[in-house]
């Protein structure tokens, strides 16, 4: 296998991961190095890039990955979106996805239990079927958002 199959096998488990978690909604929280933390609805993640870390012989010891974040409402302004660089994944249980980004920000998100949280599990259902009333506008923000963030992305690398 080439490395860039490599690479695009980890891009889509790592995907296919992370739509466990957000597709049914989730919330997540950002805890900062410092202290502080902030919450949000997560509409869902993009894998733009899956960085494979290898040791002298060649071998990928370990995978990081750039992000696009995707908070509820993103179609109301770039505040919504969100570039998560050379972040590390771990995952305790399928419902989970915690990453740790490269200035020591950790993202935990979380699965909406709806007996748990009735409200935001209604939420959830309404931007679910907001999305899917404008399938084309949607369509076109997300292509525009791939793009700028991948760029965006690829640059840090400069």
């Amino acid at each position: 296998m080439s490395m860039q199959e490599i690479v695009q096998s980890e891009k889509e488990r790592v995907q296919n991961a992370l739509n466990v978690v957000t597709t049914p909604g989730a919330t997540m929280i950002l805890l900062l190095p410092e202290g502080g933390s902030h919450e949000f609805a997560v509409d869902g993640f993009v894998v733009l890039r899956a960085l494979p870390q290898v040791d002298a012989v060649g071998d990928v010891k370990q995978w990081r990955y750039d992000l696009l974040f995707r908070e509820v409402g993103y179609d109301q302004g770039m505040q919504y979106s969100h570039l998560i660089s050379k972040a590390t994944l771990r995952q305790q249980h399928q419902h989970c996805a915690e990453l740790l980004d490269e200035h020591g920000n950790r993202y935990v998100a979380n699965v909406i239990e709806p007996a748990v949280s009735p409200e935001e599990t209604k939420m959830f259902t309404k931007w679910r079927a907001y999305q899917a009333a404008d399938r084309e506008r949607f369509a076109r923000i997300d292509r525009q958002l791939l793009d700028e963030y991948t760029a965006m992305a690829e640059g840090g690398d400069a």
